[in-house]
């Protein structure tokens, strides 16, 4: 290992994993169901938000129309049936960065502004829970993102400052969360496009992990 980067932090839903579209079909079920409509679309307005928030997009948009109690009644359901017949998707390149960076010696971390039940489930199911060192979770901080809270505490946990951490993320909360915490940044962008504002944040944009295995192969973090 080589470099003043000594770990990297993944966030995890869009990142790792390719479940924000998953997400996108849970607010069209549950949308129709509550008489909003399908409400899909509004998943690229509060990618990496925690519940809270996100609170005010939706109210936004949909007023006193939105329930939030029963939206999430509707998508409970609707991830019940969909997680009964489909694997959790997996981006590709995880398992081949993962692979790389343990055999680099670098530390690894999960920052998720999802709950710790659903984080610790679907990392379980694709077979990479064991693979971090430590794994900090929205309802594991006061804040999530864009709050810099989770991943200060995901460096802390891992025992290195921000600034020798790489924090990998898609959406544009998370990048300013890293950011704001000290962390170098790279995005692999998902469903959100990365506009100029952000571009000046980050170290590098990838097109996916692949990309980003080679970058850090190359600049020799």
């Amino acid at each position: 290992m080589s470099g003043t980067i000594r770990a990297f932090v993944f966030d995890m839903d869009g990142l790792m994993l390719d479940t924000e579209r998953v997400a996108a079909m849970s607010f069209d079920y549950a949308g129709e169901k509550c008489g909003i409509g399908r409400a899909g679309y509004i998943t690229e307005r509060i990618l990496g938000l925690s519940a809270d928030d996100a609170r005010p997009v939706w109210l936004a948009e949909f007023g006193g129309a939105y329930d939030e109690d029963k939206m999430n009644e509707y998508r409970r359901e609707f991830y019940e049936m969909y997680w009964r017949d489909h694997d959790v998707p997996v981006k590709p390149g995880l398992y081949e960065l993962l692979d790389f960076l343990d055999g680099r010696g670098y530390a690894l971390a999960v920052a998720s502004s999802t709950e710790r039940e659903r984080v610790t489930r679907h990392l379980r199911s694709v077979r990479v829970l064991d693979r971090f060192d430590a794994v900090i979770c929205g309802d594991m901080v006061k804040r999530s993102k864009p709050d810099p809270q989770i991943y200060a505490a995901a460096c802390a946990a891992l025992g290195f400052e921000p600034r020798e951490c790489c924090a990998l993320e898609d959406a544009r909360s998370g990048v300013i969360s890293a950011h704001a915490a000290g962390c170098r940044v790279i995005i692999v962008p998902d469903l959100w496009t990365p506009d100029e504002a952000a571009r000046r944040l980050v170290y590098a944009v990838c097109r996916d992990l692949y990309e980003v295995r080679e970058l850090a192969a190359r600049d020799g973090f």
